[in-house]
């Protein structure tokens, strides 16, 4: 009976605990912060396990095609290729931790699952420097010691098969969808499981070893993995697909953000963005905000220590919003008024802008007083941001910005240039360019 009433209160406890951290947020009306990235129905994370080599030649560039990342969890005793993982880390998918030898880590004593951790971990942050390794996933789905994890990763992966809530029951055995012969292996059936993910508004973690015909643990056909990729991106507004450690980023931000508005002007609104998580260095992906637009603003730009940041014009319910993209912690957010047409901008217009388009490329004439390299962003009339380029290299009074990734249609567009102290703003025509 004392052991059951033991248990009683342990289990009391953590629930406590997780019930707290899940009330930490401070977000209060005007503004709202995403239960996912872009205010998107789910979360989407591919992970790979073991270092496949089709996983290299097969999988990461169809993710790239679609503009995804993914994560490769990695074995580091058993000779991974350093130099392709440096490549795709730097292109943007996570290098993470499978072990140094692949062991059951449910049968070992917490002083040797501290050295598999511990040797693969330093491992992989000594051979991949443009990251570092925060999450990792248990060989076998074989659940390890919480409290050691806990000292290396901020997230660890299992597989139980479920789709998760907003967040995890436990950041230390997320559940995952193992894929291919011994699990998932049809497209409908894929479609159903992002589907579910979508109305339940949960994280869905896919779990992946090989792709066609290798010699790896439950092959999938890279034709069902594009299949999938296709439906996700068909349907972009729900899905948001990002990597396993982006995604634990995202929610343990998100669950203790503060959101405060600290000035308030005609034309700038000044905001803090903090969160209680100590480590700014791993905690560092910005969350999506969003705000009502003030009475008689029709567009908004947004930058986060002085440095021009995602956002867009959105309307919902009848309600226009700016939304952006912020860090925790990562600087002062402030929200900047942009004129509409006719009207003078918040440091002046630019009368006498020269500006042409010459091999997809935009040129323009920078104002004497521009102080040093300046941010452009282009608007359209609904306030809607087109293109946003910071720190524009000038040449000879002009500066220039590629439309390689982004060509306007011919219309009417909202030209701004700021250099942090100052911003001017004018209205043109691409198709008198």
């Amino acid at each position: 009976m004392k052991i059951q009433k033991k248990n009683a209160r342990i289990s009391f406890s953590i629930g406590f605990i997780l019930f707290s951290m899940s009330t930490l947020a401070q977000v209060s009306s005007p503004y709202q912060v995403g239960t996912w990235s872009e205010f998107k129905n789910c979360a989407v994370s591919y992970t790979f396990d073991d270092g496949c080599a089709n996983q290299f030649t097969k999988a990461i560039p169809l993710f790239d095609e679609f503009g995804y990342k993914l994560t490769l969890f990695t074995v580091t005793g058993w000779g991974p290729n350093w130099t392709k993982l440096q490549s795709v880390a730097k292109n943007g998918h996570e290098v993470a931790n499978h072990t140094a030898t692949h062991p059951d880590l449910s049968k070992m004593t917490v002083a040797n699952q501290k050295t598999e951790l511990e040797t693969s971990n330093n491992l992989i942050n000594s051979k991949v420097a443009s990251q570092k390794s925060v999450t990792m996933a248990t060989p076998y789905c074989a659940k390890g010691n919480d409290s050691l994890a806990n000292q290396y990763f901020i997230a660890v992966r299992g597989c139980s098969g479920q789709i998760e809530g907003k967040t995890p029951a436990s950041f230390y055995n997320v559940s995952s969808v193992v894929c291919g012969d011994q699990g998932l292996n049809k497209v409908k059936d894929y479609k159903t499981k992002a589907d579910q993910a979508a109305t339940s508004k949960g994280w869905l973690v896919y779990l992946l070893h090989e792709i066609d015909n290798g010699s790896g643990y439950s092959p999938l056909s890279s034709d069902t993995l594009r299949a999938t990729l296709e439906y996700l991106k068909e349907n972009d507004s729900k899905f948001w697909v990002n990597t396993f450690g982006n995604v634990a980023r995202y929610i343990k931000e998100r669950n203790c953000v503060s959101v405060t508005e600290t000035s308030v002007t005609e034309t700038t609104i000044a905001v803090s963005v903090t969160d209680t998580l100590s480590n700014n260095e791993t905690f560092n992906f910005p969350l999506t905000i969003r705000r009502t637009l003030p009475d008689g603003w029709s567009a908004a730009t947004v930058t986060q220590n002085g440095v021009a940041v995602s956002d867009t014009i959105i309307e919902v319910n009848s309600v226009k919003y700016i939304q952006f993209e912020a860090v925790p912690d990562g600087g002062s957010v402030v929200i900047s008024k942009v004129s509409t047409v006719g009207r003078t901008d918040v440091r002046g217009s630019i009368n006498d802008l020269n500006i042409w388009i010459d091999n997809n490329e935009l040129h323009f004439s920078i104002p004497e007083s521009c102080k040093k390299n300046p941010s452009v962003s282009i608007f359209d009339m609904k306030g809607a941001k087109l293109i946003s380029v910071n720190n524009v290299p000038i040449s000879e009074g002009y500066g220039n910005v590629s439309l390689e990734t982004i060509k306007p249609l011919p219309g009417i567009y909202l030209f701004q240039l700021t250099d942090n102290r100052s911003v001017w703003t004018k209205k043109i025509s691409l198709n008198m360019i």
